[in-house]
């Protein structure tokens, strides 16, 4: 048995694509003859420092303080290099400022480097956020440097990127391991009290955070109203972003001034998200810039039968162009974002495949056998 150390900024119960992933990820290897320690921050101080879930040992680092979306922990390097002295190897998750000291120490004791890059962070903001985006992007190129291999989600993403392009030889594209919403009857009523009865419902599912562009679905509100007057509703889920306290506020504007055609749900348990994308006509992806890398959400509304207009960004259109199950948009443009909803709700059977024809694309198994490879 191998043991297998993973290194991220954020675990479960932290809600995003990236943790979500990670944390099947590590379950899938902890159930296939893999020894899995997670390696993360503390980053709600309620949280346990050490804890064991489905198997996978958690190491939670607490912070002496933190910036926007990082943390400064002085315990961090005598903690991961005790850590990676008992691991084989480790796969570190970028993005992720600590994973340069994560890469060195392992360096130090010869162990194999495995880079899982799933996004390029892109800040909003200031120019001091500006320069912290800088020396995280060079963090991440010397990071890169230092490791054995490379895995992005998909080759998509990898030769749109700056890093990554460079490295290709290095790189395997390995799709995240994403789950099937369980459907429940019982939760399915429930959910659909908590919702309009209005005809048309669009949807959006994630983190309140400047990335996701959720201002531009809520700006098609007065060209939809031209199509289907006042007989549709955009259902919002999602928890609030950490460090996006300013962008927060601008989406909170716009629902009170649209609120008579917006239903904010906020954060969604597990056993009501089958429920949320069965209620939907089509779930939307308005993301602008590359923190958005994949929209593991999308797939997950296709597995259940719903389709999926997404922005044009690398990696972000993959599913899309994969399946056929939607339409792809360019960045921060209501007016066409608006046009392609219309179209897609329209012409509905036009974009609905099977889930089975879905999820062979998504096969664990698959997915399975080229860690395996990587690791073995």
């Amino acid at each position: 048995m191998k043991n297998i150390l993973i290194s991220v900024s954020y675990y479960s119960p932290h809600i995003s694509g990236l943790t979500n992933s990670i944390k099947n990820l590590a379950s899938l290897l902890s159930q296939n003859e893999y020894k899995i320690t997670i390696l993360t921050t503390q980053h709600d101080k309620k949280l346990l420092i050490q804890s064991v879930e489905n198997n996978v040992e958690i190491k939670r680092i607490p912070y002496l303080f933190k910036y926007h979306k990082g943390f400064v922990m002085p315990r961090f390097i005598f903690e991961t290099f005790s850590l990676l002295r008992k691991n084989d190897e480790v796969i570190i998750v970028l993005p992720q400022l600590e994973g340069f000291i994560v890469a060195i120490l392992a360096k130090l004791l010869r162990k194999k480097i495995i880079i899982l890059y799933v996004c390029e962070v892109t800040l909003p903001g200031s120019f001091v956020t500006k320069i912290f985006e800088f020396i995280l992007r060079l963090f991440h190129k010397l990071t890169i440097l230092m490791s054995d291999n490379i895995v992005t989600l998909t080759s998509d993403f990898a030769k749109n990127n700056i890093l990554l392009a460079q490295k290709l030889s290095k790189v395997t594209s390995i799709l995240p391991i994403i789950n099937k919403p369980k459907f429940s009857s019982k939760m399915d009523e429930i959910f659909k009290k908590r919702i309009s009865n209005k005809k048309i419902k669009i949807g959006f599912i994630g983190r309140v955070s400047s990335e996701k562009g959720i201002e531009y679905l809520l700006e098609t509100i007065p060209l939809l109203q031209n199509e289907w007057g006042d007989n549709f509703i955009i259902v919002l889920a999602g928890s609030l972003g950490i460090g996006e306290s300013v962008y927060i506020k601008k989406i909170e504007m716009l629902i009170k001034k649209y609120k008579k055609y917006i239903c904010w749900l906020q954060s969604l348990e597990d056993n009501e998200l089958a429920s949320f994308y069965k209620s939907l006509d089509v779930l939307v992806l308005p993301s602008i810039n590359t923190t958005e890398a994949f929209g593991m959400v999308q797939v997950e509304a296709m597995l259940l039968g719903i389709p999926v207009v997404a922005s044009d960004l690398p990696g972000v259109r993959v599913p899309i162009k994969m399946t056929g199950m939607g339409d792809i948009v360019p960045l921060k443009n209501s007016r066409i974002l608006a046009d392609v909803i219309i179209r897609v709700i329209k012409n509905e059977k036009e974009f609905i495949k099977k889930s089975n024809d879905v999820a062979t694309y998504f096969d664990h198994q698959k997915i399975l056998h080229q860690w395996q490879k990587l690791l073995n």
